[in-house]
């Protein structure tokens, strides 16, 4: 005789991203601006979307400046946007960059000993194409990597994920409120072995997120937690009639470039690049709403 299951009622799923007023997706604006030490950036952002619906914010630096600097940045952001539009999840697709650099590292000193002159290059349209074959080619890695610093927005359930691998701190502000994100993991390409986490927030309509390569954090020497970029956000940035929805997320990371522009004064200033990103209604008329992919690396 078989025995009755028992019938019971499961418990309903509840969504806890969701709070009082906040039961639609989000879109997102991304505007960036940057500024090279020298020549070419060592630098490299992109903005696009995933699979899903997702949007990810990826920043790199390389180590140093100029080609090589450069070629290790743009090599982790099109391999981790390639990963990531692919459909690999977070932490996968940034170990297989992470394993590919120390690949390109050991392969180094072969690629090296054929005796390739990319820094040789002068013209900034020939820098990038020497940045962008020197990282194919995997020349120059040795003893070299980058950071990653990845946002991954889920539109619909407005939570934001942080990843952070030797990146400078990022910034959200909400109503003049700033908060720091922080992560003290080291770059890509130098331990095959990493261990992943992030940091998670929940969105709201008129937030801000910004992201920015240390030139940017570091650019006062006496402030090296970077409390004057607090109090621009706060202060500048927010004022009581702030409205994501018609502010320009471009013109901002301009001002920022600006203010870390103007404090390093005659000191040698590094690669310097600010992305923001603001939080905004689904379907917003605003001008630079990313319905594409965006993609910035900065010249002088």
């Amino acid at each position: 005789m078989r025995k009755k299951k028992k019938v019971g009622t499961r418990p309903q799923k509840v969504n806890m991203y969701k709070k009082a007023g906040e039961t639609g997706g989000i879109e997102i604006k991304v505007g960036y601006a940057a500024a090279a030490a020298a020549g070419i950036s060592g630098d490299a952002a992109v903005s696009c979307g995933l699979p899903g619906g997702s949007r990810a914010l990826i920043l790199s630096d390389g180590m140093g400046k100029g080609i090589k600097a450069a070629a290790g940045s743009r090599l982790v952001v099109r391999r981790l946007r390639g990963n990531l539009k692919a459909g690999m999840p977070v932490a996968q697709a940034i170990k297989e960059v992470n394993r590919y650099m120390i690949e390109q590292a050991e392969s180094a000193a072969a690629k090296l000993s054929a005796g390739t002159d990319f820094a040789s290059t002068q013209s900034s349209g020939q820098a990038d194409r020497a940045a962008a074959q020197c990282a194919a080619q995997g020349c120059g890695f040795s003893e070299d990597f980058a950071t990653v610093d990845l946002t991954v927005i889920d539109r619909k359930s407005r939570r934001a994920r942080f990843y952070k691998m030797g990146a400078a701190t990022s910034f959200i502000m909400r109503e003049g409120r700033v908060r720091k994100i922080k992560g003290a993991a080291l770059p890509v390409g130098i331990i095959p072995t990493l261990r992943l986490t992030h940091i998670s927030a929940v969105l709201k309509e008129g937030d801000l997120i910004l992201m920015a390569s240390d030139g940017i954090t570091d650019a006062d020497r006496e402030d090296p937690e970077a409390e004057w970029l607090c109090q621009y956000l706060s202060k500048a940035v927010y004022s009581t009639d702030f409205d994501a929805e018609s502010s320009s997320a471009r013109h901002i990371a301009s001002e920022i470039l600006q203010q870390a522009m103007a404090r390093y004064g005659l000191r040698e200033r590094d690669d310097l690049t600010v992305a923001v990103a603001l939080i905004v209604k689904p379907n917003s008329a605003a001008a630079d709403v990313t319905g594409a992919e965006n993609t910035i690396n900065g010249r002088e």
